[in-house]
């Protein structure tokens, strides 16, 4: 049987890999939002808390891989702060 939530968690983290990857390359922020970014990380989290107490491990596995791209962008972020001040 098909599982459809391992597919999307799959293909949300090839979306998401690509971006992060660039971003901590580059680290060019300016198409990054601070606000999108600790939301982002606030949500992901906590969605993944909650898969957790579901038991639902696709998203358990993909809101925790988000967080942690979203962690590494924040941590870009706040480096490139530093540096420019």
């Amino acid at each position: 049987m098909i599982n459809f939530g391992w597919i999307g968690a799959l293909l949300l983290l090839a979306a998401w890999l690509p971006e992060t990857v660039t971003t901590f390359k580059s680290k060019n922020l300016d198409a990054l939002n601070p606000k999108f970014i600790v939301f982002s990380l606030i949500g992901s989290v906590l969605l993944a808390l909650h898969s957790y107490r579901i038991q639902d491990m696709a998203f358990l596995f993909l809101n925790t891989t988000i967080a942690v791209l979203v962690a590494v962008e924040l941590t870009v972020y706040f480096y490139k702060l530093k540096t420019t001040v």
